[in-house]
């Protein structure tokens, strides 16, 4: 074998060995416990890496760039206390972290049993499921399900309770919403089941809830003060029939529940001094109803003449400097008289 043909031999040789390593190098991932990689094909998703792995199939690649599905979520700043997206993929490696985090949704109203409106504020703790990650890569928008998933199991366990039994119940109402989303999880992993998966584990989830005011809108309905200033006559009209038709005394279901959970449990004390407040309130709105309808005058103590003494000035001004009689016909000359 001559020389020349042995040093081509080792040539290629070595170009061949030199292509291999760089498309090891090139195609080598390694994915731990709290890191993954999906990778796809013609066909769609085909796997999600798991430990060490060099892709030697020419036609996988791992997923990202551009055209790589939006997995993220709405978490909340502590630095400005609203809420910021954070994204589990790094579009530029492919890198997905399965790392434990926060979703904090937007806060959003739920209805008790006795059809009482709360605002809630839920956090619940989730990992992206390794083994379930196809689903995360058919879902389109993966922020708008998992937060409709969260507030669809908080808003089914809070409808099961009354308002006054809710704040008794926060341990139950968590333990019910983290138990749902599980089971609708469980529910959708597999072809032919009902729903979908989100490729999710949830941990925990905690919340809390306002109440919003319910007497609010009747209120600004009756006084009135929903009008904006520019009102035209024709809104002014309407806002004065409403008010009539309404009254001072209109109660819906709700605020009279909110009324008796007022009164449960008080002492006399408590319940006189409750009552007084009513009647006082009672008296007002009934002012403003009449004030609003054109048939009470609501004047001030200014234009009344009560502060500084206007008045008592100008009584005592008419009682000094009285006015002049009538003056008799032909002036002082005392009338003709006939016999």
């Amino acid at each position: 074998m001559s020389l020349a043909l042995m040093i081509s031999i080792a040539a290629l040789v070595g170009v061949i060995l030199l292509a291999a390593i760089v498309y090891i190098w090139r195609r080598y991932y390694e994915a731990r416990y709290d890191r993954t990689y999906m990778t796809q094909d013609d066909r769609g998703f085909r796997r999600a890496l798991d430990g060490k792995v060099v892709l030697w199939d020419w036609d996988e690649n791992v997923v990202r760039g551009p055209t790589a599905p939006h997995i993220e979520f709405v978490a909340l700043d502590p630095a400005t206390g609203g809420r910021r997206t954070v994204k589990l993929m790094d579009p530029r490696t492919g890198a997905i972290n399965l790392r434990p985090h926060y979703c904090a949704p937007l806060p959003f109203e739920a209805v008790t049993a006795d059809s009482h409106k709360v605002i809630v504020d839920a956090r619940v703790q989730f990992s992206l499921n390794r083994a379930l990650l196809k689903h995360v890569y058919e879902i389109q928008e993966f922020s708008l399900a998992v937060e409709s998933r969260i507030q669809s199991a908080f808003r089914a366990e809070i409808g099961k309770r009354n308002d006054e039994d809710l704040r008794t119940s926060l341990q139950e109402v968590e333990r019910g919403a983290i138990e749902r989303l599980r089971r609708d999880e469980d529910e959708g992993d597999e072809a032919g089941e009902r729903g979908m998966a989100l490729g999710v584990r949830f941990h925990t989830a905690n919340f809390t809830y306002t109440q919003p005011d319910e007497f609010a809108a009747p209120a600004l309905s009756v006084s009135g003060a929903a009008l904006p200033a520019n009102a035209t006559p024709e809104q002014q009209a309407a806002a004065r029939a409403l008010a009539r038709a309404a009254g001072v005394l209109t109660l819906r279901p709700q605020q009279i529940d909110q009324l008796a959970d007022v009164f449960k449990n008080r002492d006399p004390a408590a319940l006189a001094a409750l009552l007084a407040l009513m009647d006082m309130q009672t008296r007002q709105n009934i002012a403003e109803a009449l004030a609003a309808s054109g048939q009470l005058l609501v004047l001030t103590p200014q234009e009344l003449g009560l502060v500084g003494a206007a008045a008592q000035r100008d009584a005592l001004a008419r009682r000094v400097a009285p006015a002049p009689g009538p003056v008799p016909n032909g002036g002082a000359h005392h009338p003709e008289q006939r016999i």
